[in-house]
């Protein structure tokens, strides 16, 4: 019986992480959905509370395009976010693990910058 109980117990916040994990996920994603237009940005993806761009070239903007969409993923999903500038050839690349990255950019869940290392 208590075996039952903590089996469905787990199951249940276990379930309750995964729906708050996706739901944190699609709110980033939905705040930095300007970068479908910017045509240097070969893709993008959420890896828990980081964002990775891919940057196909260095667009003339880059540092205020970086420092937009931490800004916008901060405030969308109300939560720090920390935004990694990748070359678009590095689609594997993680945080903290593998190849170097351009430069990043943390800001705080009201949408202001804390810290960035892009090249001004």
């Amino acid at each position: 019986m208590l075996k039952s109980l903590l089996l469905t117990s787990f199951f249940l916040l276990s379930s309750f992480s995964l729906v708050q994990a996706n739901a944190l996920k699609d709110a980033i994603i939905q705040g930095v959905k300007f970068l479908d237009d910017t045509p240097e940005v070969d893709w993008y993806r959420v890896d828990r509370e980081s964002l990775i761009i891919g940057w196909r070239g260095i667009p003339r903007l880059f540092n205020q395009t970086n420092r937009k969409a931490a800004r916008r993923a901060a405030i969308s999903s109300g939560r720090e976010v920390h935004v990694w500038a990748v070359r678009h050839n590095q689609k594997e690349w993680k945080v903290g693990i593998g190849t170097s990255h351009i430069c990043s950019v943390i800001a705080k869940n009201n949408g202001r910058i804390k810290t960035d290392t892009c090249p001004y």
